[in-house]
């Protein structure tokens, strides 16, 4: 049986009992004891891994936005919501600038669990129209910071998924480890805001003892590791709007971050709208469709190549599909020569 407690207040909870956050501080919580093993119900994870040759290095591209609802997030939200149903939770909310809301939205479906989504009024409007074809209560707010506020005052009666605190939402990610062993992997690429990929995939590797270097990637106005720790790369630009699903601006689980990137010898790199829009066009002309937050992988690996970085078998992960907002992409892609 398992439990949760609080690093930061010492808070520990019942046996069994599932918290979406410290109830005392409101930070992240951590599993102690056995968590329960949940298989895939979507056919969410086992995603292709592709190779692919830059400057005679042979990279890994990891196509998670081939999941079911097209996002990492898949892997995650499927982990937290059987857990949710045998909890016997009937109603689900979660607060997401898009792509977990999807996911959480068709995940529940499929449970036969009520969806409740909180999100940003600027989110892309072809994401609230897929929430809604999905049966979710689309739920609009003024902010991120607003969004997250309505979800936890949700979360009294519903199972709130909670991706950026969740410590089963990490569980669920842990098996990508299963998935890029067999290359192994030298360094890790993440487009990271709330860490749950980037944590999940360095955590299941370690378990298996595999060590890799850890490089998280941020959006340039969104940044929040950049408070800690020094860039080892930083685009010139000032705006990094076009990376939606890096839109978190305060990461509970930051310090975890930090601590993988030390422990890892890895380290940040900062992408703007620029390079994003050079990425993205690079990407589908090798005919991967992605969206502009997976772009920042690829940047990425191309600027660890010319800072003399080894990145033979390093991996990047691709987030999530392009798709869910072809036109804007479309504009991004014809515009540039």
């Amino acid at each position: 049986m398992w439990s949760l407690f609080c690093k930061k207040c010492g808070f520990k909870g019942e046996e069994g009992k599932y918290y979406p956050f410290c109830p005392v501080c409101k930070s992240s919580l951590y599993i102690k004891g056995e968590p329960p093993n949940f298989e895939s119900i979507l056919g969410e994870g086992n995603t292709p891994i592709v190779k692919e040759n830059i400057s005679k290095n042979d990279v890994y591209f990891k196509l998670e936005y081939l999941n079911p609802t097209g996002s990492f997030k898949d892997r995650g939200v499927s982990y937290s919501l059987q857990l949710a149903t045998k909890l016997n939770y009937n109603c689900s909310v979660e607060d997401s600038s898009g792509n977990t809301g999807i996911s959480t939205a068709a995940f529940s479906s499929r449970l036969g669990i009520m969806s409740k989504i909180v999100i940003p009024k600027y989110a892309p409007s072809g994401k609230k129209s897929i929430l809604r074809s999905l049966g979710a209560q689309v739920i609009e707010s003024e902010t991120r910071d607003e969004a997250s506020n309505i979800a936890e005052e949700l979360s009294k009666d519903c199972f709130y998924v909670s991706h950026a605190r969740n410590p089963f939402f990490i569980e669920g990610m842990k098996k990508v480890a299963d998935e890029i062993k067999h290359v192994k992997p030298r360094g890790i690429i993440v487009p990271s805001s709330s860490f749950s990929l980037f944590l999940g995939t360095y955590y299941g590797l370690k378990e298996k003892g595999i060590n890799v270097k850890m490089f998280a990637v941020q959006g340039k106005e969104t940044a929040s590791l950049k408070e800690f720790i020094d860039p080892i790369y930083e685009s010139k630009g000032k705006e990094s709007k076009l990376a939606d699903g890096l839109a978190l601006k305060k990461a509970p689980r930051i310090y975890d971050a930090l601590n993988v990137i030390k422990e890892s010898n890895g380290g940040l790199l900062v992408i703007d709208d620029n390079e994003i829009k050079i990425g993205l066009k690079k990407l589908w002309n090798l005919g991967y469709m992605v969206e502009p937050t997976s772009a920042v992988s690829y940047i990425a690996l191309i600027k660890l190549y010319e800072l003399n970085y080894d990145i033979s078998n390093y991996v990047a992960m691709l987030t999530g599909n392009g798709l869910k907002f072809y036109d804007m992409i479309e504009k991004i892609v014809s515009n540039l020569q």
